[in-house]
């Protein structure tokens, strides 16, 4: 149910994707650090009906490859290599955490192609603020048992009460894979990547096409104060979603409010393009 079904090689990785749904507009749907698709898993089916849905791993998660290094850029080669390969001309790019980034770069490397940029509790870095990913290159490679073992030591982080435990169960057995010394991680717990800040703030003040925030008002990641920051730059027009009682994977506990902003904007750009 949640294997990706397409591959496309992008700088010596290969990227797995899947394309689902119907409708004249793709929606590309990035997911966050050491994350995968299946974040995404409530959202997808709320949008089917008239979107085509495009799921991806991005280069060191999930069933994509690894590299050596990542950058925001060669992530959004990826999804345009991905959208290319499936031959979709039009696309909404929405990216929650770190994800973000890929959809930022995918629009601004494909103008012509997108209608529009939706980040969802993406971290932006400002003066007196580091991005929390930094001590991920010191941790050890865990591995364990089996299967089962590995599938109970999954968690959200940073921690959230509040998912649907089915979706969770899913994202936990999608997430390990077995390898000669037992189970691990699918991600890659070797190389962190290193986010270049200052392109990353400098690609969505230069966006071509209409930009939305949506904050999850009880995120440890964004606090309430990064909002105004991000306004302070983003292009002229940008609002935010604030969604009341939501913590930072608001994607898996709050799916169809995620699908609602969703389809509101992809209705309302596509019909200014």
């Amino acid at each position: 149910m949640d294997q990706l079904d397409r591959v496309v090689e992008v700088a010596g990785a290969d990227i797995r994707y899947s394309v689902t749904g119907q409708g004249d507009l793709a929606v590309v749907l990035t997911h966050g650090f050491r994350a995968h698709h299946v974040w995404w898993a409530g959202v997808v089916p709320l949008l089917e009906s008239k979107y085509r849905v495009v799921r991806i791993d991005l280069s060191g998660s999930g069933d994509s490859g690894h590299r050596e290094s990542y950058s925001i850029d060669l992530w959004g080669q990826e999804v345009n290599a991905a959208l290319d390969d499936a031959g979709l001309e039009k696309a909404l790019f929405v990216g929650h955490s770190l994800g973000g980034t890929a959809a930022v770069m995918a629009a601004t490397q494909s103008p012509q192609r997108a209608i529009g940029v939706i980040l969802m509790d993406t971290f932006i870095q400002g003066e007196g603020r580091i991005r929390p990913i930094g001590a991920a290159a010191s941790s050890p490679v865990r591995l364990y048992e089996s299967k089962e073992d590995a599938v109970s030591r999954f968690r959200l982080m940073p921690a959230q009460p509040d998912a649907d435990p089915q979706i969770l169960a899913r994202m936990a057995n999608y997430g390990v894979k077995q390898v000669d010394q037992g189970w691990t991680w699918k991600f890659d717990q070797v190389v962190a990547p290193k986010i270049d800040e200052e392109k990353l703030n400098a690609s969505i003040a230069g966006l071509q096409v209409p930009f939305h925030y949506v904050h999850a008002s009880l995120s440890p990641v964004v606090v309430p104060a990064v909002v105004p920051f991000i306004l302070s730059f983003a292009p002229e027009g940008t609002c935010v979603t604030h969604v009341p009682d939501a913590m930072h994977h608001l994607v898996v506990s709050h799916p169809q409010i995620c699908a609602d902003v969703i389809d509101r904007f992809a209705r309302e750009w596509s019909l200014a393009t």
